[in-house]
């Protein structure tokens, strides 16, 4: 944009134009626009206000696209939210819900491992047996956490049956192997099948809290738009301030030059004065 591009930027206000007949408006602008080609110490400002009116603009359409990104990513979090948690029951993100139920599966690998020894196997079938078992407690996790009520019930008495069966064979081992009585040996094994069910019982419950993988990155594609919102909003308020400066700087020396010029022959001196002001304020339609 030059400048006299930018003087001929029509006016925007339809009251405004009601102020004086037309050809009173076209003499006060040709006018306005003589002096002020007349005089280059204004042009220097003017192509100052034709920068910070461009560059308004430029953040004004970056505001705009980042205004889209949060809805359009509002509504893909909206709509995930309706299918995967309707009652906002889901707390934890992926990531620390993932941590979390690694850790429980870290920590039910050790009254799993005493369990395992049970079978009397060498270490590394010791081992292997460990993380069988291991694979099946994740399974429970995550059965407990997926099923319907009626196959949550059928999945419990499985659970309950093998943790029975863990503790009897963990009570025999005690018993045969280390010599332990019958108390010491059923106390031992409760206490290490109820480490071990407490745990797989927490890891279901974190996993019913935890957001999926795309519910979180949609939660926070959200947030980072919402961001990049705010940051465009701030900008563009630093553009529009940067920009009334100019415009005030330019209303300064035209409005007093508007206001002494010589009327027109016939034309009242008030409404000369008000159609050059009109004049001027065409200039800055969005000031």
């Amino acid at each position: 944009m030059d400048i006299d591009t930018f003087l001929e930027q029509p006016g925007s206000g339809s009251s405004e134009d009601d102020q004086g007949s037309s050809l009173l408006r076209v003499q006060a602008s040709s006018a306005l626009q003589r002096w002020l080609r007349d005089h280059q110490e204004v042009a220097g400002e003017i192509k100052e206000t034709i920068r910070a009116h461009i560059h308004l603009q430029e953040v004004e359409r970056r505001t705009q696209r980042a205004e889209q990104a949060q809805q359009s990513a509002e509504l893909q979090c909206g709509t995930l939210l309706t299918k995967q948690d309707p009652a906002g029951h889901r707390v934890l993100g992926f990531a620390l819900g993932a941590a979390i139920v690694g850790l429980l599966t870290v920590l039910d690998a050790i009254p799993l491992n005493w369990a395992a020894q049970a079978f009397g196997l060498d270490a590394d079938s010791t081992w292997l047996v460990t993380f069988l078992l291991l694979a099946a407690s994740v399974g429970a996790m995550l059965g407990l956490e997926v099923t319907r009520e009626r196959a949550r019930g059928l999945l419990t008495g499985v659970l309950t049956v093998g943790y029975v069966a863990l503790a009897g064979l963990r009570t025999e081992f005690l018993i045969t192997v280390n010599g332990e009585s019958l108390l010491v040996a059923l106390l031992q094994s409760a206490m290490l099948t109820g480490i071990s069910a407490a745990l797989v019982l927490c890891g279901s419950a974190v996993m019913g809290r935890t957001r999926s993988l795309r519910l979180s990155r949609a939660r926070a594609a959200v947030r980072g738009s919402g961001h990049a919102v705010a940051d465009a909003r701030a900008v563009q308020s630093l553009a529009e301030e940067r920009l009334q400066r100019h415009i005030g700087g330019l209303r300064g020396i035209l409005l007093p030059w508007a206001i002494n010029s010589p009327a027109p022959a016939g034309v009242d001196r008030a409404a000369w004065a008000a159609a050059l002001e009109l004049a001027v304020r065409q200039l800055f339609p969005a000031s």
